[in-house]
């Protein structure tokens, strides 16, 4: 059988005595026709010999190179089932979790005239639709709504530990970084002053620092809170004050720790939990006070202040006043004549009188005296007088 068309002529009418289920035509011309049938028998060269198949037998094709079916009153292409199967395997095998498995160069997804979508879907939110990248079957990237219906992309240098680069949050849009925005900014960081590859100051890149040469009188017995925001997991290592004036208190004391920051409690804050207390220096001597925590402490993505006071009276620290996003909402504050638009925010600073035992004794795990007061300014700068030393997980 040499075509398609020969495979379709080449059958007669069937004759009382033919008993045969397949038919098939051979000529002098004929040269090993492949057919599907051990019950087919061919002749010798130059004797015509006809059989009937069955509907479903099949016949190669030799000169198009393809597999026939007859279907009970002509030869069609054959056409495999390919639903439902279990596993397709293309340069490979597949397996009962990677059901779709391909080993090739390259996998072209082209359109069908317009566009192309990859849908991935998944159960419910808490379950997993994602891309994976790895470096030999270790995974290395990841991206997609993995526990969520968040979009993330996250990061692994072993394929046991992610870390996460982006999320865009699934209702709203907006994407966060909970790792940062770029660490490596730091031209300063291998100069001594600077804190070499540990620094003092600011961690999120979006902070402004303006300003370091004005001082603000410490009064005695009061504690101070001076926000900042944390933008991705960081080391806290100590802090320096500038104390430039000494307490004219002897045996006075400066005490420094951080807490998180509270919730906003009508005009004023809520202090949150204690972060870290570094203890005390004497604050009747004039001076750099750096603190040194004994163990580096992790602390996580939010909202902080570093919290200072003095035990002591006529005591001096200079400040830095910080910038940060986030600090500018307003609100109309009072009414009449004493009307004015005051920040939504912890600026210039926050503190609480009368913490002498908070100063000698120890910083409280919970602060006791919530709602702090809120000292505003006619401008938007927090005025830090605490400056942390960092150091990157």
């Amino acid at each position: 059988m040499q075509s398609k068309a020969a495979a379709g002529s080449c059958f007669a009418p069937a004759a009382a005595h033919q008993f045969h289920n397949f038919a098939l035509r051979t000529d002098e011309e004929y040269d090993a026709a492949t057919v599907e049938s051990r019950r087919a028998e061919v002749s010798a060269v130059g004797v015509r010999t006809e059989y009937f198949p069955l509907v479903g037998w099949m016949a190669w094709d030799v000169s198009a190179g393809e597999l026939l079916v007859w279907s009970g009153s002509a030869w069609a292409s054959f056409v495999p089932t390919l639903q439902n199967l279990s596993g397709i395997g293309i340069g490979t095998s597949s397996d009962a979790t990677n059901r779709l498995a391909v080993s090739a160069a390259a996998t072209l997804l082209n359109h069908a005239g317009n566009g192309h979508q990859l849908k991935i879907n998944k159960a419910a939110s808490g379950d997993t639709a994602s891309l994976l990248f790895q470096t030999n079957w270790s995974g290395r990237a990841e991206m997609g709504t993995a526990g969520s219906d968040d979009f993330a992309i996250k990061v692994s240098a072993d394929g046991n530990t992610f870390h996460e680069a982006l999320r865009a949050d699934g209702i709203t849009g907006a994407a966060s970084f909970p790792n940062g925005m770029d660490p490596e900014r730091r031209s300063i960081g291998g100069l001594t002053k600077g804190g070499g590859t540990d620094w003092w100051g600011t961690v999120d890149p979006f902070t402004v620092s303006y300003s370091t040469g004005s001082q603000q009188a410490l009064s005695q017995n009061r504690m101070y809170f001076m926000a900042f925001f944390v933008d991705r997991p960081i080391q806290l290592l100590g802090a320096f004050v500038a104390q430039h004036t000494a307490s004219t208190t002897a045996g006075a004391l400066l005490r420094y720790g951080i807490y998180r920051l509270g919730a906003p409690n009508g005009d004023n804050w809520d202090i949150g939990a204690r972060v870290a207390d570094f203890g005390t220096l004497p604050a009747d001597v004039a001076g750099h006070k750096i603190f040194d925590l004994a163990t580096p402490q992790t602390l996580t993505k939010g909202w902080y202040v570093t919290t200072m006071g003095v035990s002591g009276a006529g005591a001096y620290a200079r400040y830095g006043r910080w910038m940060t996003p986030g600090l500018t909402r307003y609100y109309p504050h009072s009414s009449g004549t004493s009307a004015y638009p005051r920040v939504v925010a912890p600026q210039a600073y926050l503190y609480e009188n009368g913490s002498n035992a908070e100063i000698t004794g120890g910083l409280p795990a919970s602060w006791t005296g919530n709602p702090v007061s809120t000292m505003t300014s006619t401008n938007n700068w927090v005025y830090q007088m605490v400056f942390p030393k960092w150091r990157e997980v």
